[in-house]
């Protein structure tokens, strides 16, 4: 099977005089897509209408709105503001030149230009485009894992810290019954800050997947939050089979399990039921997740898995939350190459029937 042909940039060429058009269309047509606007306003128009423009060849001495004016607006622009922008006109004055620079002009070629020259001044700021769109999504992709880290390792100190108090509260005799719940979250704060370092390390290869026995991490997950369901009075039903999932072990345990779990946990009225189910499907396993807590409004649904649209409702009891784990949940399913399905009933719109049921497909392990 051939593969796609690479995207070709897409280059904006902006002349009120045809001839000029002309020239610059045999010039770049072979190797780029071409956009042409004859006036400024209709340059702009398509620059918004344009998400993946990724250059501008402006000329200066346009009526109505000159290239000054039209890049000044582009610079003006969020989505434009980072736009190659190289002036192609007959002003090549100093002061003409110190202006266009001054406004936001990448670059600056005098007509008559050699089409050598064009060629290669073009093929430099595409190059460094290219380059500023990969460290900006770098720097997406940094974020997102400063967040990841911040909401599940936060998750386990507080697990930590939590533990200890009542170790100091009941005294050392107690610590016997609270270790079943401490070394749990000390093992998965370590294995999630090995995940971490893994994704950043093999970025090409990404994480390790292998066989892991869903029962165990759903009776692990359930052991880190023990202490809340027991906060809550909740009862867990559980009809989890001996199955094993495609996975990676700690983001399974701390990234999926606890965070649907949790939240589960937080919109739940105190003495509730949270069940929780798995059963072969082909070569899949649907796990289930259903709690019958206050439900997801239209607008949340919308947004759950957004990072930048992230939005953090409190609990039945007031709990607190960074509303970064739903997004952080699916990302790492999809990592794992299942789907993800959420089906939820407002307690607004549903008062007699209301909650929330996460539905996660993971491939079995053969």
């Amino acid at each position: 099977m051939s593969s796609a042909p690479p995207k070709r940039p897409c280059l904006l060429l902006v002349d009120d005089t045809p001839a000029n058009i002309q020239v610059l269309v045999g010039l770049l047509q072979a190797d780029y897509e071409l956009k042409v606007a004859t006036r400024g306003a209709q340059a702009l128009k398509i620059c918004e209408q344009t998400p993946h423009l990724d250059l501008v060849l402006l000329d200066v001495m346009m009526p109505e709105m000159d290239g000054y004016e039209v890049c000044r607006a582009l610079r003006a622009a969020p989505a434009t503001r980072n736009l190659p922008v190289i002036f192609l006109t007959a002003k090549a004055e100093v002061d003409d030149v110190v202006r266009g620079f001054g406004i936001g002009a990448s670059d600056y070629v005098t007509k008559p230009f050699q089409p050598a020259e064009l060629l290669a001044r073009v093929h430099t700021h595409l190059l460094i485009r290219a380059q500023q769109r990969e460290i900006e999504e770098q720097s997406t992709e940094l974020k997102e894992m400063l967040q990841m880290v911040c909401h599940d390792v936060a998750n386990h100190f507080g697990v930590l810290s939590m533990t200890l108090e009542l170790a100091q509260m009941r005294g050392d005799a107690s610590l016997a019954q609270v270790l079943p719940r401490l070394l749990p979250a000390v093992r998965n704060g370590i294995g999630l800050t090995n995940l971490i370092r893994e994704m950043r390390t093999s970025e090409d290869k990404g994480i390790t997947l292998q066989p892991v026995p869903l029962r165990e991490a759903v009776e692990e997950s359930l052991a880190l939050l023990d202490q809340r369901i027991r906060d809550k009075n909740l009862v867990i039903e559980q009809e989890v089979p001996a199955i094993s999932v495609i996975a990676e072990r700690s983001a399974l345990i701390n990234s999926v399990l606890c965070n649907v779990l949790s939240n589960a946990i937080k919109f739940s009225q105190p003495g509730a039921t949270i069940a929780i189910t798995a059963r072969g499907e082909g070569d899949d396993v649907l796990l289930g997740i259903r709690d019958h807590g206050i439900g997801m409004p239209a607008d949340v649904r919308e947004h759950l898995f957004d990072f930048s649209k992230s939005h953090s409702r409190r609990g039945t009891a007031g709990e607190k939350g960074t509303g970064f784990g739903m997004p952080l949940m699916r990302k790492f399913v999809l990592l794992f190459g299942g789907s993800l399905e959420v089906v939820s009933r407002d307690i607004a719109e549903h008062p007699t029937d209301h909650g929330t049921e996460f539905l996660i497909r993971l491939k079995t392990a053969s």
